[in-house]
């Protein structure tokens, strides 16, 4: 497809290192690790993803200081976990610190 876009146009790419709050779960899998696919959804845009790799994975306990792990194998409901994300095809993203409201997405 085609995007509409200002100077400089906004990139599109099939490799994205993303930061995601972990809400829930399928319940045929509860571990979220590399391998798991997903729908990612970004505005009107829909492709199959795959974690390829996590790079870093927070536990917030309240009342406590978070809990980082920098070299997970997996990660639960209710972490912070930055990724990298594999797509099907390019898309264009932008990212959060520069456009917020286009830097967001769901999985």
């Amino acid at each position: 497809g085609f995007v509409m876009c200002t100077d400089p146009p906004c990139r599109a790419v099939d490799k994205i290192i993303v930061e995601i709050g972990l809400m829930d779960m399928p319940d045929n899998c509860k571990i979220f690790t590399a391998g798991f696919q997903a729908m990612f959804h970004s505005h009107t845009c829909e492709e199959e993803a795959t974690i390829t790799k996590l790079f870093e994975t927070t536990k917030v306990v309240k009342g406590k200081a978070p809990i980082v792990n920098k070299k997970p194998a997996f990660a639960n409901v209710g972490m912070k976990i930055i990724c990298m994300l594999q797509l099907e095809r390019t898309v264009p993203v932008e990212t959060y610190d520069h456009m917020p409201f286009l830097g967001r997405f769901t999985l």
